[in-house]
């Protein structure tokens, strides 16, 4: 394990209040993988409410109240752009404000989808812009913005469900490694795919 790696553990350690010894944490490959891990050294308290559900109707009420919109449009299946009307980069920020969340970070693609995905220079490829967060759906935004403000909104003491820990360690991953949630998935390998050593 690398010096990164050993960083996201012991933050994941502290967080969950458990311990995860050398031997566990030597076969944590995957996203997956180490919220498995950790899922088996915590308690799920399941008459907890579902921090999912509680956020989905707080994006629902916005879209409703502040965007006009009928609540049968927005499901955890509707395209993020397809609820967003007038400038975007307003919409987000109220939305921000409205929750008092942090949501994820536009690209560049999301403020001018016209934009070339791949920045060339004579003709080589040097970088990839970052994937719009606007395609994504309203569930989408649900599990990100939870990942995002996870030590606001997941008290490690009360957790609903599995999703809540790989909701924790997304969010660490990223506060650590400055990977944004949204490019972040539990089949990701942690080393090959995230870049941590």
């Amino acid at each position: 394990m690398g010096l990164d790696s050993v960083e996201i553990l012991v933050r994941v350690e502290e967080y969950f209040g458990i311990s995860i010894p050398d031997r566990e944490a030597e076969k944590i490959l995957t996203v997956q993988d180490f919220a498995d891990c950790v899922f088996t050294k915590v308690t799920i308290n399941p008459t907890e409410k579902c921090k999912s559900q509680m956020l989905f109707y707080k994006l629902r009420t916005y879209f409703t109240d502040k965007q006009g919109l009928n609540k049968w449009q927005i499901r955890p299946d509707s395209k993020i752009r397809d609820l967003l009307t007038g400038d975007l980069k307003t919409t987000w920020t109220e939305i921000e404000k409205d929750l008092k969340l942090h949501l994820p970070t536009l690209s560049d693609l999301d403020i001018n989808p016209t934009k070339e995905k791949e920045i060339k220079i004579l003709g080589v490829k040097v970088w990839t812009r970052k994937s719009p967060v606007t395609i994504g759906t309203i569930g989408d935004l649900v599990d990100w913005t939870l990942a995002k403000n996870y030590d606001k909104l997941i008290d490690p003491k009360a957790l609903f469900d599995k999703g809540d820990v790989e909701k924790v360690i997304i969010g660490i991953i990223s506060d650590s490694m400055a990977i944004p949630v949204d490019e972040i998935k539990l089949e990701h390998k942690i080393t090959y795919d995230l870049g941590v050593d």
